[in-house]
């Protein structure tokens, strides 16, 4: 909650400060893709404390250790290209202001 906050007050000084709008929501876009990179981030780690620990419902021959393992890791580099993506949509964001300025657009 306090992350969405903290998003909303950046996107709405980034649209009182700016005349683009379209700027702002760059931001938020970049904001919000962060914060699913990092929920995915825990979610990885939790599944890989699970599988090393062997809690939680374990199935024979579906959930053994090397299988909650794999998991995990596929959950790892999911958040990793969600943080590749959030990093994508700033440089874009940054690239497109200084385009505009360039044009003086601004």
């Amino acid at each position: 909650m306090k992350k969405l906050i903290i998003a909303a007050s950046v996107c709405a000084m980034l649209t009182a400060a700016q005349t683009s709008f379209a700027q702002a929501v760059q931001e938020g876009k970049a904001v919000k893709k962060e914060m699913k990179a990092e929920k995915k981030i825990s979610k990885a780690h939790e599944l890989n404390a699970n599988a090393r620990s062997g809690k939680g419902l374990e199935i024979a021959g579906v959930s053994d250790p090397k299988t909650r393992m794999a998991k995990a890791d596929r959950k790892m580099e999911k958040a990793e290209k969600k943080e590749l993506k959030s990093d994508a949509k700033e440089l874009k964001a940054v690239a497109k202001a200084k385009t505009k300025k360039a044009a003086g657009v601004d």
